[in-house]
């Protein structure tokens, strides 16, 4: 099996065994329950033959044949492509990444994880001790009995259900491990000074009550920021970990991509220094509602309507149909999958700075902000603003010690 696929950031599994033992039938099942719970499956078929998608004499076979080193055709309804080795991993990285999770037919050599099924006499076609094995698949007939002896969960092929939820739970169990970021580095021009240090109440910078709030959520806690940001005492807050963007001038995009190259194998959840208002209910509301097998989980809420021209508001039916979409993605409180470095790494070579239009692209789990955390989720850029927001904030703090 290519090794490339060692570095797939989507969770895939091998369905291997003989030929005529039920492989198709069982990836039929599998990949019908995943669609019919709105997953998004790849699927996989590793041919030790030659195959071929278009007949003799027609025009692909005939630019093939001419040279061309990559053949696409499409109808209004699907396309298919073929291409020689050189071409491979790029296109089957590209193309199966963006699915939830993978089903693979066939590899049963292959040390990636895999169930396998018996032949009819109910043996193994690989040694018990081969890699990757997580599960077995019987006809009624089980003779090694190191199967049990290793409690390796077995599973006759028309117990199709609990296959099914053996193979979802073990995609779900790939999640990565969660760090945390704080993102500092902007520049506050509109605000006259940085944004990180402001306090709203206590005297507690704003950068510490954000770690605060990841804390109990993420293995660990980073500060996003610029090289040539002086922090002063934050700079050396304990357990925290400050990383300078590696990608200068490009806002939270360049500090996530130093994040995510830095720590390949881990998924993010991040916020800003700015949003006065956000509450740790909002973040564990966003963990609970992960699904570590998407590029990421975000908010969305629905758009403001906008002032027009003479300064009434616009008909929200109207700014929507406009703008394509009622959703506003919420960037800055949201976590980050590792397969997302792919498509983020894309979009700044296009130069492509906005989190939101990224995001926006690819299948995210979305959340819906409640009506009554609206607020929460506002960020702060003006003298003005953050003296509303500062008031508003002790307005809070007297209500809660007035109701103890």
């Amino acid at each position: 099996m290519d090794v490339y696929w060692e570095n797939f950031k989507t969770p895939f599994l091998c369905i291997a065994g003989y030929s005529g033992v039920g492989k198709t039938t069982l990836l039929e099942d599998l990949i019908k329950r995943f669609n019919a719970e709105n997953f998004s499956v790849g699927y996989y078929k590793h041919d030790a033959h030659r195959f071929a998608i278009d007949k003799e004499g027609k025009d692909t076979h005939r630019a093939r044949s001419a040279g061309a080193g990559i053949i696409t055709i499409n109808d209004p309804n699907h396309f298919a492509m073929v291409g020689d080795n050189n071409f491979k991993k790029w296109t089957i990285t590209h193309a199966l990444e963006q699915c939830d999770c993978i089903l693979i037919e066939g590899y049963k050599k292959s040390p990636f994880n895999k169930i396998v099924f018996l032949d009819a006499k109910g043996d193994l076609p690989i040694p018990l001790e081969t890699p990757g094995i997580k599960a077995v698949v019987h006809q009624g007939v089980v003779n090694d009995r190191r199967l049990e002896e290793r409690m390796m969960p077995l599973f006759h092929r028309d117990d199709l259900k609990n296959i099914y939820e053996f193979v979802r739970t073990h995609f779900i169990s790939c999640a990565s491990p969660l760090y945390g970021a704080v993102f500092v580095g902007g520049q506050s021009k509109r605000m006259g000074k940085p944004k990180f240090s402001l306090s709203y109440n206590n005297g507690v910078p704003e950068t510490e009550r954000m770690i605060k709030l990841l804390n109990p959520f993420c293995e660990k806690i980073f500060i996003s920021s610029r090289s040539d940001l002086d922090m002063g005492p934050l700079a050396n807050l304990p357990d925290v970990e400050r990383v300078n963007d590696d990608h200068i001038g490009l806002g939270p995009v360049g500090g996530l991509a130093t994040l995510m190259s830095r720590h390949p194998d881990k998924a993010w959840m991040i916020t800003a220094c700015d949003m006065p208002f956000i509450q740790e209910k909002n973040f564990d509301t966003i963990l609970r509602e992960r699904d570590p097998l998407r590029y990421g989980t975000c908010y969305v809420q629905e758009k403001v309507p906008q002032k027009s021209s003479n300064g009434s508001r616009e008909d929200l039916s109207q700014a929507n149909s406009e703008s394509g979409d009622s959703l506003r993605v919420e960037p800055m409180c949201a976590i980050y999958e590792p397969k997302f470095i792919l498509p983020l790494f894309e979009s700044m070579s296009r130069q492509e700075l906005s989190l939101s239009r990224t995001i926006r692209e690819l299948p995210f789990k979305q959340v819906k902000i409640p009506d009554q955390d609206r607020n929460n989720f506002m960020n702060t850029n003006t003298p003005e603003e953050y003296e509303a927001a500062r008031l508003k904030r002790e307005q809070v703090r007297e209500q809660e010690k007035n109701a103890l």
